[in-house]
């Protein structure tokens, strides 16, 4: 395969703003009767990429052939599934991520024991906000406990993140008590 056989395709001229017969090698014939595929799958993997940037030449291979697997495994699917109504290739990624991750248990490691594991992926369930009675009633002992660390509420509401392990007894809401400010004054003090 080379320049011979030469043919003759249609192709439009920007100058002359019409549609001329121009020369083509066969070479490029070929190549263009076969290379929409790859051009379709690098558009695809292109869309939507695995965000995961590194300096290390193998793991951005890796995060690559990821892309072109799930992008080739999508074209597949929906060409064996045109009666379902394919989904997208992002709703695609996102079902194949979540039946692998679904599938594998996750194993402790030999540093943790399996029970801080749970502890460390175990959410606190939100806790209400006390009643207003409750929060301002001076015959109540609203007494601080040290308890585990977490964002204060009075200063969450002023736009400010601090974390505290100071717990009120009575309204059991996380307020910070340090030299700069007292909030657990100021949430039995001042009504917001």
């Amino acid at each position: 395969m080379g320049v011979e056989p030469m043919s003759s395709v249609i192709r439009y001229c920007s100058e002359t703003k019409t549609k001329e017969p121009v020369s083509c090698p066969a070479v490029i014939r070929t190549y263009n009767a076969n290379m929409g595929g790859i051009d379709k799958s690098d558009m695809l993997v292109h869309l939507y990429r695995n965000p995961m940037k590194c300096k290390r030449w193998y793991m951005r291979m890796f995060a690559y052939v990821i892309d072109v697997s799930l992008t080739n495994a999508w074209i597949m699917y929906r060409q064996d599934c045109k009666a379902l109504g394919v989904n997208g290739v992002k709703s695609f990624r996102i079902q194949v991520f979540r039946a692998a991750s679904n599938q594998w248990p996750v194993k402790s490691s030999s540093r943790r024991s399996s029970s801080s594991l749970v502890e460390s992926v175990t959410v606190a369930d939100p806790q209400p906000v006390p009643n207003v009675a409750v929060r301002f009633d001076p015959s109540l002992f609203h007494a601080p406990v040290h308890a585990n660390r977490l964002t204060c509420k009075y200063c969450s509401r002023k736009g400010n993140i601090v974390r505290s392990n100071v717990v009120c007894r009575v309204c059991k809401v996380h307020l910070c008590m340090n030299a700069e400010h007292n909030c657990f004054v100021s949430y039995h003090e001042e009504f917001d």
